[in-house]
């Protein structure tokens, strides 16, 4: 008994973060939903337009899905809430985590989120930017490979709703 009330107080289970995300791609999927993606590189820009029958939600966005925050023990991180908990603010105090701030707000029904993420050893550094909102998301790289050079990115999703 004492080990399920101390369990509770360290790990941050919340349910919010899957069914955000899985609503989301409910509605993309089942709306009649455009991507125009941007991507670029070394200053060169590509654009991709693609309708909604060709896109898997779920991978477009994986990103954001996999650096859910959802089970890492609370304690691990400051945690502000603010907008009577619509509104959440995390920050690592632990340097092993690999998501170092994550901020979401579903305040009205309006998803926002952002994403820092940094990965290292000592070969490599990844640092990672994630912003996803109700009109598309963005997703900036930069990465430093030992005996390789520096590569930034950014890709911008915008989410264009036909109906």
């Amino acid at each position: 008994m004492l080990l399920g009330c101390n369990s509770s107080n360290t790990e941050f289970k919340n349910e919010e973060f899957s069914k955000v995300y899985s609503t989301l791609f409910q509605e993309l999927t089942t709306s009649d939903v455009k991507l125009e993606k941007y991507i670029i590189f070394n200053n060169k820009v590509d654009t991709v337009l693609l309708n909604s029958d060709s896109i898997n939600w779920n991978q477009e966005l994986e990103l954001f899905t996999k650096a859910e925050i959802s089970k890492i023990a609370y304690s691990d991180y400051e945690i502000r809430t603010l907008n009577n908990g619509c509104e959440k603010y995390f920050h690592t105090r632990n340097d092993k985590h690999h998501v170092k701030k994550y901020h979401y707000s579903n305040c009205n029904g309006s998803l926002n989120v952002y994403i820092d993420v940094e990965k290292s050893s000592p070969l490599y550094k990844f640092n990672y930017h994630l912003e996803l909102n109700k009109d598309g998301y963005l997703i900036e790289t930069k990465s430093d490979i030992e005996l390789a050079e520096q590569s930034n990115y950014r890709i911008e999703g915008k989410f264009i709703r036909t109906n």
